[in-house]
């Protein structure tokens, strides 16, 4: 074939290409050194790929001569991780790739190629999870079975995936309104329950005679300004008052019959002088009696004298009368202050019978009210000093299928792996003790 000189347009076109070739190198190498060091991070923020993940690889290669990309379309295509964690790529073959990160996974396609096809560079590949394997939860939510994940998924965004805790709802929401009308009942009758026990304390206290009232260790403990301290208070107060009332009324008594005694003293005292003052008179009288028979004094002088001594026993009889009512009314006195301290304890037993009697039909109800509650799909504690209608707290177990196969409790802030099984559970220690405090366990490493 004869030489044909090229045209000045094609040296032109020529120049062209090679400049604009030469410059998509210059970029493709900027931008590769510029974006290494984001590859990295992104490497270290990437999930491992896992058994059941499907990948998208896609492989192509830098043509010099034509200054462009060719893709490897008899490559490029959608694999699933094998459960023995390796993959089945054409022309490479199955190589393991589990517990990898897709960028890793994608250098080594490349490297692979290259090896297996004698290129000078190896080919450029990328590597996209499509899917990720699931994830599984069960338990106390409204939703379990089968989820998808998704990279940075936590236990709580789990739960909310499952539809949260379970709860038995209606479509017209029936349920929910009984919920907080059984609740609203409950906080009542745990209201009255504080109030009957420190009633009860207080009566218990009143029927000893006791100086101060024992209090349950369920009020003493409460928090300032809780109902049980606030109720605790006001028995303590009245108690306290009862007691100034009862004792301001014995000191009334007692001060009565210490008047009564000296009044009585006094009329003692009186009678005593009386006493004397008629048997002076009684021997002035006998005295004169026989000079009145012989007419040496005059009778009327005799009966005046009888006069006196009738009018001093008259006196005497007075001032007896008077001693005997004093001495009845301190005798009443008397009775008046073992009267009030035995009213005192009479009432006290019989609103103690009461409040026991109150107490347990309280108790009762409450017992009622949370199967209703219950019923309802709320789960409250019988046993835990608990406000009413709070949901019991939740307990959340990992099963991973990478690890030991054996369930571990973590918080509800903890990350999870594609395929781990998460069990929800009530926690049902923390409704034996009033504290409702779980420890916090580092979850694992990804």
């Amino acid at each position: 074939m004869p030489y044909r000189n090229p045209g000045p347009h094609l040296v032109k076109t020529s120049l062209q290409l090679a400049r604009r070739y030469r410059w998509s190198l210059l970029r493709y190498a900027l931008a590769t050194v510029l974006f290494l060091p984001v590859v990295a991070d992104m490497a270290r923020a990437e999930e491992r790929l896992r058994p059941q993940t499907r990948i998208k690889v896609t492989i192509v290669e830098w043509v010099a001569s034509t200054g462009e990309y060719k893709e490897w379309t008899a490559l490029n295509g959608e694999y699933a991780v094998s459960p023995a964690g390796t993959i089945a790529v054409p022309l490479l073959g199955e190589f393991p790739v589990g517990d990898e990160t897709p960028s890793t996974v994608a250098l080594r396609i490349g490297e692979l190629l290259k090896n297996k096809t004698g290129l000078s560079a190896p080919p450029v590949s990328t590597v996209e999870v499509v899917r990720y394997p699931m994830f599984y939860v069960s338990g106390v939510v409204a939703k379990p079975g089968e989820l998808e994940y998704r990279p940075g998924l936590t236990i709580i965004q789990a739960v909310a995936m499952a539809g949260g805790r379970e709860r038995r709802a209606n479509p017209n929401g029936a349920w929910d309104l009984e919920q907080v009308k059984y609740a609203g009942e409950l906080n009542r009758y745990d209201l009255a329950l504080k109030q009957l026990m420190a009633k009860r304390a207080r009566l218990e206290a009143e029927l000893k005679d006791s100086l101060k009232v024992e209090f349950p260790a369920e009020l003493v403990t409460a928090r300032e300004g809780s109902a049980g301290k606030l109720v605790m208070d006001s028995e303590g107060a009245l108690f306290v008052a009862r007691a100034e009332a009862l004792k301001r009324q014995l000191a009334s008594l007692s001060e009565l019959q210490v008047l009564l005694q000296n009044e009585i003293s006094v009329l003692d005292e009186k009678t005593a002088v009386q006493d004397r003052q008629i048997k002076i008179a009684q021997d002035e009288l006998k005295s004169i009696a026989s000079l009145v028979d012989s007419g040496t004094l005059a009778k009327s002088r005799e009966t005046a004298l009888e006069r006196v001594v009738a009018d001093l026993s008259s006196n005497k009889l007075d001032l007896v009368i008077a001693a005997m009512r004093a001495k009845q009314k301190l005798s009443e006195t008397q009775r008046d202050a073992i009267t009030l301290k035995g009213q005192r304890r009479t009432e006290a037993g019989r609103d103690l019978q009461e409040v026991l009697a109150e107490l347990e039909d309280t108790k009762l109800k409450r017992s009622t009210v949370i199967d209703l509650l219950q019923a309802t799909g709320a789960s409250v504690s019988r046993d835990a000093a608990m406000s009413a209608g709070d949901l019991q707290p939740l307990e959340y177990w990992v099963t991973r299928i990478n690890g030991s196969g054996v369930a571990v409790k973590l918080p509800q802030t903890a990350g999870l792996a594609p395929g781990d099984v998460l069990d929800v559970r009530y926690d049902i220690s923390s409704s034996m003790t009033v504290a409702l405090q779980t420890a916090p366990v580092a979850g694992p490493s990804q």
